[in-house]
């Protein structure tokens, strides 16, 4: 809760402040410059689409249709509305901040420029993985480490991949990390309280199965009813 808290403040501040970083985006997009050659950049472009929001809502769609056929339907709602959510809000503000790219870019990019989408969909999407990954399967201390491990560096490698192809500032990228933390920590919180007041919307029902009725034994039967909600204790009942 509180690291949600943290970010979103982070985020708020960290918009309303960028402006004084101006002098620092520039010269780490020209920094970048003397970085470029033709196997890094096809590389870098590689990422790009691996990342893209196109590329994010075909995975989402594909993973959110496999929750479903597994009956996982509040995973499937918390994936499918998570990663959209954070296209939609991304979107909003960067209409809203109306921050431009920069005009050495070597990747045709369209829209505003803050916060970066692909760093926000990069940290939502792989969290929320990690996160039910983690959440249905016992993992070992090592396994949490390692995976955090690549976890960081998936996310740096985005970043760094939008301030290399000169589509983002770097404001542009530390924006939509916080922004991106905030809203997968967010939406997780949501569903856990959910969770813990509708148990039964994430857990599947135990199928109790009826047990038949016992043959008549010197006209007298012995009814054992096992109902799947509750239990009727056995009753003598004269049959004629």
């Amino acid at each position: 809760m509180w690291a949600c808290i943290g970010f979103f403040i982070a985020f708020i501040l960290f918009t309303l402040l960028k402006t004084n970083l101006q002098s620092l985006d520039i010269a780490v997009n020209l920094w970048v410059i003397p970085l470029h050659n033709d196997t890094a950049i096809f590389l870098a472009k590689g990422l790009s689409v691996a990342f893209d929001t196109s590329t994010l809502v075909i995975a989402t769609l594909i993973i959110s249709i496999y929750l479903v056929v597994k009956k996982r339907m509040a995973q499937s709602l918390l994936f499918a509305t998570t990663v959209s959510g954070t296209a939609l809000f991304a979107t909003i503000i960067k209409n809203l901040t109306q921050v431009a790219r920069p005009a050495n870019q070597l990747l045709q990019a369209s829209g505003f420029s803050y916060p970066s989408g692909h760093c926000a969909g990069a940290i939502v999407f792989i969290g929320l993985i990690i996160y039910f990954i983690w959440s249905r399967h016992a993992v070992s201390q090592r396994v949490k480490a390692l995976s955090f491990l690549s976890y960081g560096l998936i996310v740096v490698f985005v970043s760094f991949d939008r301030v290399y192809l000169n589509v983002h500032w770097l404001s542009d990228v530390i924006g939509g990390c916080l922004f991106g933390a905030f809203w997968l920590l967010f939406c997780i919180i949501i569903y856990e309280r959910l969770k813990s007041m509708r148990p039964e919307l994430v857990q599947k029902k135990p199928h109790t199965p009826s047990q038949p009725l016992p043959h008549r034994a010197n006209g007298i039967g012995f009814y054992n009813c096992n109902i799947s909600v509750s239990k009727v204790t056995p009753s003598i009942i004269n049959c004629r």
